[in-house]
């Protein structure tokens, strides 16, 4: 087997590993509210150097994820609020702010309105939510957060302030940890047109279980046949090289 036929086999082993790789991410986030499936691709690299082979490598690269909405399901939680239209929450994360459509939210005991894993939701523009304990919680359409303070029964209703909703900006979204994604670095995040809440709902994955298990089956066949094929053609090259020394 020629040298740049084992790097070109090389290459596409490490195509399909990438594609595997990131169907079986998206399989475990089917469950994850607001998961955006990430996608696969590589790229072609030619191999340079002077004794460089033919061929190119593969690069694999890491396209926008598929940033279109899950479905949207009701669970009457009043903590939970489904985000609609091309909008997402930002949240404050201790490495920088994030983009998320997890709308599974709560109140830390500081009083700071959070997602689901502490980090706080910020107001639209800019700065966080403190919401006392309310006896009943109300948030808008818009995002106003509103209640009666819990020991006020019979008290007036109060605002607490307002969920930013941010558009989706332009360029590549970086998938962080679950259903976060860091913007582009540069990007000045504009509030969404359409963007707005339903509270007692979240958005779902959007993460298809079907056709990314068959994806994933069906790249888990390939690298198998890819990687027999190697050991086959190294084999042979192996005995050719053999015969060659023997008659020298």
């Amino acid at each position: 087997m020629a040298i740049s036929s084992i790097y070109t086999a090389m290459a596409g082993l490490q195509s399909i590993d990438a594609r595997m790789q990131t169907d079986a991410s998206n399989l475990a986030n089917i469950q994850t509210p607001g998961y955006a499936a990430v996608q696969a691709a590589t790229e072609a690299a030619p191999y340079a150097g002077a004794n460089a082979p033919g061929g190119a490598d593969a690069v694999a690269t890491t396209p926008n994820a598929n940033t279109t909405q899950g479905p949207i399901s009701h669970t009457g939680d009043p903590f939970d609020v489904a985000v609609g239209g091309d909008a997402w929450l930002e949240v404050q994360t201790p490495t920088g702010n994030a983009l998320t459509r997890d709308g599974s939210l709560q109140i830390t005991s500081a009083g700071i309105l959070a997602d689901s894993s502490g980090n706080p939701v910020l107001a639209a523009g800019g700065g966080v939510i403190s919401v006392p304990n309310l006896n009943k919680l109300e948030i808008g359409t818009d995002g106003t957060i509103s209640g009666v303070p819990a020991g006020q029964a019979g008290g007036k209703v109060q605002s607490y302030g307002q969920i930013g909703l941010i558009a989706t900006p332009g360029g590549q979204l970086t998938p962080l940890t679950g259903a976060l994604f860091k913007a582009p670095t540069g990007a000045a995040l504009q509030p969404a047109t359409n963007g707005s809440l339903q509270q007692g709902y979240l958005n779902g994955s959007n993460v298809d279980p079907t056709s990314t298990m068959m994806d994933l089956i069906a790249d888990s066949r390939s690298y198998q046949l890819q990687t027999e094929m190697m050991k086959t053609q190294s084999g042979d090259a192996s005995t050719g090289l053999n015969q060659l020394l023997g008659q020298g």
